[in-house]
Order: C-alpha cells, then structure tokens, then sequence
C-alpha cells in the first residue's frame, strides 16, 4: 500500500510541499502510522501507478476520479434521511436557473448549495449579487434550498467507525465579532443523533456532522460530509490520518490496515 501526496513546488523554499495544508496534516499521521508516502505534482503523471490498496491525498475531484478508475464512484447525502428530524427545518431540491431567475426565490434568504460535490460554495441568497459564483454557462446545477437559520455557534464532528473522535469549532472563527466561544453544544442532542446515525445502514465508516445552537434556542444539524472531502479542521494528524483510511478502506471494500 502507498499513499500518494500532492505537492507543489516551493520557490521562495526551492523545495517540495504538500499542496495543502490539509493534505500537509494527513502526510504527517501517515508518517507516524509507517506508511509509503509517494509525491507527485499532477494526478495524471501517476495514473498507471496507482493500486486498489492505496490512498491519493488529493482533492474533491481528484479523489474521485480515482474511485471512479477503480469502479467505486461514491456519492455522500448531505442530509441523509435518516439524520432529516434534526435538520428542523424544511429543504427541497431545485436547480440553479429555476432559482436565480425567480425573484421570490432568490430575495427570500434562502440556503443554497449544489447537489454535486463542491461545485461552488453553499451560501445565503438575499440579492444577485449572492448569486454571482454560484452558476455555470455550461451546466444548469441542480441545488439544495433550504430555510435559513440563525446561527451563533457551529461545530464539526468527526465520526469514525460509529463513534466521534473530535468535536471542533467552525464556521466563522476568522471573524472579529465571532462570539461562538460563549455557547457550547448540546450533549444530549449530539447523542440522540449518534443514536440514529447507528441506525442508517448505508452511513459511512467516516465522515463528519456539522451541529449548531441557534439564536431561537434549538439545537441542529447544519450537514453531513464525506471523510476524503474534509479538512481537518485541527484535528490532530493521526487521527486525520485514520480518519481518510477509514473511509477510502471502506469506499475500495477492503481491510482498513489503520484501524488500530
């Protein structure tokens, strides 16, 4: 088994690094684990090298393109049917030309963001200057709308093999009038969504659970992201990590030689 990183040339350094800071994190767990880390510059040069046994740390598309090449395209629900009580709030699917050329919609504050994976970034609409970014000339996306909620503290959870491993501040950390710091989230209602998350047959061996206290009072879940499309978000390396081979193991249908 290797583990193929993507870097990039360093000139002010005049060396090799990681492309990312996240796949910087991931280098570094698998190095602790005694993994063969293998760099390269573009998915393309390494095409015919790499195994079903391996790992890419790559991007979105990147990594995709290697499950599809090995006949495992995989696709993760955002909102999976299973979690949808905890959401409480309503979201329907509509594409992105129906939306932004329906003043009602796009004037209402609505939450959107694209079905496919990271095909811009989800967002609130209140005006069309929110839209700009969120098409494409070539592709009419299909979206997911939903009600808009007030926020005041978000956290992402690590989930790996049914239990979570981190729970980690996000949203928006970088702001200065960030206050997310005075509210904590609400153990109970993180357990009963692990309770049912037991219960979805096809959940992923890894991936992570946004939650959020709003301003009305009321715990939710924000969304569900795949392990290979996340960043770490401070998670230690190790852990991160384990974290991608859990998930690449199960995507590949094979033993997990990290779990340990």
């Amino acid at each position: 088994m290797k583990v193929w990183m993507r870097v990039r040339r360093d000139k002010e350094m005049n060396l090799d690094v990681p492309h990312s800071i996240n796949i910087a994190t991931a280098m570094y767990g698998f190095r602790e684990l005694g993994a063969e880390i293998v760099p390269y510059y573009f998915i393309d040069e390494i095409e015919e090298q790499i195994g079903s046994d391996d790992i890419v740390l790559d991007y979105i598309e990147q990594c995709q393109w290697v499950f599809k090449k090995f006949g495992h395209p995989t696709y993760l629900d955002c909102y999976p049917e299973r979690l949808k009580p905890f959401l409480k709030r309503k979201i329907w699917r509509d594409t992105i030309n129906s939306f932004s050329s329906n003043e009602e919609k796009w004037s209402a504050g609505y939450f959107i963001k694209p079905v496919k994976d990271k095909a811009f970034t989800g967002k609130i609409i209140r005006n069309t200057a929110d839209l700009i970014g969120c098409g494409n000339s070539m592709e009419d996306y299909e979206i997911l709308v939903s009600e808009p909620i007030d926020i005041l503290a978000e956290w992402r959870c690590f989930i790996m093999y049914d239990r979570i491993i981190d729970v980690r501040p996000y949203g928006s950390v970088s702001d200065l009038n960030y206050q997310g710091y005075r509210y904590h989230y609400d153990e109970e209602f993180l357990d009963e969504l692990m309770t049912e998350f037991r219960k979805w047959p096809d959940r992923p061996a890894a991936c992570s659970i946004d939650i959020c206290y709003c301003k009305d009072g009321q715990s939710r879940m924000v969304e569900s992201n795949d392990a290979y499309a996340l960043g770490c978000y401070g998670l230690p390396s190790l852990l991160y990590a384990k974290f991608i081979s859990a998930r690449w193991s199960q995507i590949f249908e094979r033993e997990d030689e990290y779990h340990f």
